[in-house]
């Protein structure tokens, strides 16, 4: 058999499989789900989406990431108020109530005022407080305008501040402080005298009849005496006082400045302020020294060299100079025996008790001034002085060189 029959016949007993019959795919067969995977899927509840605002809204379902395609989740836009926000909410709700109520039972007659209580002070009679006061025939505790009780009292001059207190079931109080006197200020332009308060208000003149036939001064001196007050004097010619207003005058709010921040010590000692200007402020003390202050600047040291130039001088000094407190200046009698004026009554005879009633009234007393820290010998016969004294010369220091001129010695 030749080559080419084995080939047919070989090809003939072999089929031939064709090239365009379909292969069977071979698939493997899917696992069956875990009981324990399959009963987490049927008891979660299915999320509810939402569309999407933006790209990044993405949310993750099983292992698929979820951009763009407009569902995103909405549990958290169903979330409840915060706690905090929550009880702010209900205490608005509640005061809101309270407050209506309140308002409620203002309307009503409910809790009549009965009884009001007010307390007389030195110059308002309690019949004064209670007329001041105006408090309306219907008022209850519940509507009563305390703020206006309070403005109708401060219209007097008299009252600083007023408490207006309440007392279940029908009792009003109100409780006044009274203004206190700082000085009785002269005014010479209007030959009138008017009491000032300490926190600088004006208060009211003093009686017309008091200042009729007498001089201002001595009669304003008497009665600050009398009233346990000060004295202010020569003012300018611009202060105008008004009752109840606040005194805006410099040379006045100076003399205040001054009292109030000296010691108590020195503060004490003192009887009347000259108040011409700024610059011209000076004090006059009981014992009849004078003494220029100047502006209120540097009082601590001004104070400083006061005490230590009246410690180093008792009862001799008439006169002392500290506007500058680096460079004081003094005056003193010359004398051993040196008696303290009484700062209104001058007790001694001769020129020297002329000196002591000048300062006594509170007017400066005339001398020679001298500068420095130190005392001089004995000078001018008869001299003029503030403090009474049984002697009769004075003496002055500048801190130059020594001078043989009897009534104008220095001492270094």
């Amino acid at each position: 058999m030749s080559r080419s029959d084995r080939r047919s016949s070989s090809s003939g007993s072999r089929p031939r499989t064709s090239s365009s019959s379909p292969r069977r795919a071979t698939r493997r067969p899917s696992r069956p789900a875990s009981p324990k995977a399959s009963s987490l899927n049927s008891s979660r509840p299915p999320r509810p989406l939402r569309a999407a605002g933006t790209s990044r809204e993405t949310k993750r379902v099983g292992h698929l990431s979820v951009a763009g395609l407009g569902l995103t989740d909405q549990s958290k836009s169903q979330r409840a108020l915060p706690r905090p926000l929550l009880w702010a909410l209900v205490a608005l709700v509640a005061v809101g109530v309270i407050i209506g109520g309140l308002f409620a039972l203002s309307l009503t007659p409910i809790l009549p005022v009965q009884q009001i209580n007010a307390e007389a002070t030195n110059h308002l009679t309690q019949e004064n407080i209670l007329k001041l006061a105006a408090v309306p025939d219907n008022a209850t505790l519940l509507n009563v305008d305390t703020a206006k009780i309070e403005e109708n009292l401060a219209k007097n001059p008299w009252v600083k501040s007023v408490h207006v207190s309440r007392k279940f079931p029908g009792e009003l109080t109100v409780s006044v402080e009274e203004r206190q006197v700082f000085a009785i200020v002269t005014i010479p332009s209007g030959n009138s005298a008017w009491y000032l308060s300490e926190d600088g208000a004006w208060i009211e003149p003093m009686p017309a009849q008091a200042l009729d036939g007498g001089d201002l001064v001595q009669v304003a001196l008497a009665q600050a005496k009398e009233d346990g007050c000060l004295l202010i004097r020569d003012t300018p010619s611009t202060v105008d006082p008004k009752a109840g207003a606040k005194t805006t005058d410099a040379p006045i709010l100076d003399c205040i400045q001054y009292q109030t921040t000296f010691s108590q010590g020195l503060a004490s000692q003192i009887v009347s302020y000259s108040a011409a200007s700024e610059e011209a402020i000076s004090c006059v003390l009981s014992s009849g020294l004078e003494i220029s202050l100047g502006a209120p600047n540097q009082i601590s040291s001004k104070e400083a060299v006061i005490n230590e130039l009246m410690g180093a001088h008792p009862n001799q000094l008439t006169y002392i100079n500290v506007r500058n407190p680096a460079k004081p200046s003094y005056r003193q009698i010359s004398s051993s025996s040196v008696g303290a004026g009484t700062g209104v009554v001058a007790s001694n005879d001769g020129a020297a008790a002329q000196g002591q009633e000048a300062a006594a009234s509170g007017q400066p007393a005339q001398g020679q001034e001298a500068s420095g820290s130190q005392s001089g010998s004995e000078g001018a016969q008869g001299s003029e002085g503030a403090g009474s004294s049984q002697g009769n010369g004075s003496s002055e220091s500048t801190g130059g060189s020594d001078s043989q001129n009897p009534q104008d010695q220095t001492t270094s």
